[in-house]
């Protein structure tokens, strides 16, 4: 039998899909170049040729379909951890080792992953409104659940008043995105130290550790102003 969370949960429309097959009508209707999607995170601009090229010539060169299409190790193939990790530390300063990378099959499953590795039921997950939608099962079906501090409506950036108000001994992480789906907002350096700050001061009133969760796939697409 189908849990019937699940089944009520699959039956209800994503907004965001809802406006993306709204664009997809009028694009139809209008002609695509008339129309500006803004609904869902895909690219704008082609993959580079260097790329693909890659691509094509370890599918032709390999000897054996299995290290193309085959399972990796678990915690993900070694000589790539060691990259993601060297880009890491070269780009931030942060001494990240290959023992520190696990790679997972895309940001839901890291999301997965991570949210169950630092609660437990009924602990607690802060999230910081506006916010992605689909943070909500991500938490709740680990047995933790998600409370949402409302938004900052002047600027997107925390609101800090009602972010201490709820930060209470149960709150085991809090998830952050930043640039923000779907504001845009990329949180200032003075709003990351603050939130350090206060995180800091309350694991050692709470005794004991309080996770960031950072969730950064428009990372890479912030451009200076």
């Amino acid at each position: 039998m189908i849990a019937e969370e699940y089944k009520q949960m699959l039956q209800q429309k994503s907004v965001i899909r809802e406006i993306a097959e709204y664009g997809a009508r009028r694009a139809k209707e209008i002609g695509y170049e008339n129309v500006f999607d803004f609904s869902l995170g895909n690219p704008s601009v082609p993959v580079p040729q260097a790329f693909t090229d890659k691509l094509v010539n370890w599918q032709q060169a390999s000897d054996s379909p299995v290290s193309v299409h085959g399972y990796s190790p678990s915690l993900g193939i070694e000589s790539v951890r060691e990259k993601v990790a060297s880009s890491l530390k070269s780009r931030f300063g942060l001494n990240y080792q290959k023992e520190d990378i696990f790679m997972t099959s895309g940001a839901a499953g890291a999301l997965a992953h991570a949210l169950r590795a630092v609660t437990t039921k009924g602990d607690e997950v802060l999230a910081f409104a506006p916010f992605f939608p689909e943070y909500t099962p991500y938490v709740n079906k680990t047995g933790a659940v998600l409370k949402v501090v409302p938004p900052n409506t002047a600027d997107f950036q925390i609101n800090f008043a009602e972010f201490e108000r709820m930060l209470t001994a149960k709150v085991m992480a809090v998830l952050v995105n930043t640039p923000n789906n779907p504001s845009g907002v990329v949180y200032s350096p003075e709003t990351i130290k603050k939130l350090a700050k206060i995180l800091l001061e309350k694991e050692q009133e709470f005794g004991h550790d309080i996770f960031i969760i950072s969730d950064e796939p428009y990372r890479e697409i912030v451009f200076e102003v």
